[in-house]
């Protein structure tokens, strides 16, 4: 059985992400990544991109759980955590240089993605509270129910 809900949905994180840009050359990327479900569950390979600027030239970053890359050719920092703890949170931070370009347009600042699994806890608060399994053939089932909650788009705005 596959369920998809759009209305009043627990959305298992929140992200409160801050950019300074401090001039034209140098820009201050701070996000905070809080597991809003409880200590007893856990997410599993979760991946946040966040967007920077085309014209990135050198990046600093420092995390403090996981790992973060920049990857230019998604024109986005990636960072990848294995297991993220409900109730924990984590930070992020990336000081970036930018380089000096003949272009006035000003930087769209992209939505942040997350991508992720949470085993176990169901964001629309549906749960199978009774089944009956009709066979004659003598079938005897198991009694195991899995919640699984995935991103599907999960994208938060600067």
């Amino acid at each position: 059985l596959r369920l998809m809900v759009t209305d009043n949905i627990n959305l298992p994180f929140r992200l409160i992400p801050a950019i300074q840009e401090e001039s034209k050359s140098k820009m201050t990327i701070n996000l905070k990544a809080t597991a809003t479900f409880g200590p007893t569950k856990s997410a599993s390979n979760v991946v946040i991109k966040i967007p920077v600027p085309p014209n990135t030239a050198k990046h600093s970053i420092k995390v403090s759980a996981g790992r973060a890359k920049f990857e230019p050719d998604q024109k986005a920092i990636v960072w990848r955590l294995k297991k993220f703890i409900g109730g924990s949170e984590c930070n992020f931070q990336a000081d970036l240089d930018l380089m000096q370009t003949t272009r006035t347009k000003a930087w769209s600042r992209p939505p942040i993605s997350v991508d992720f699994n949470v085993s176990m806890f169901t964001a629309s608060g549906v749960y199978v509270r009774y089944l009956r399994v009709y066979d004659k053939s003598g079938y005897h089932p198991n009694r195991w129910v899995r919640y699984m909650t995935r991103a599907g788009e999960y994208q938060i705005r600067i």
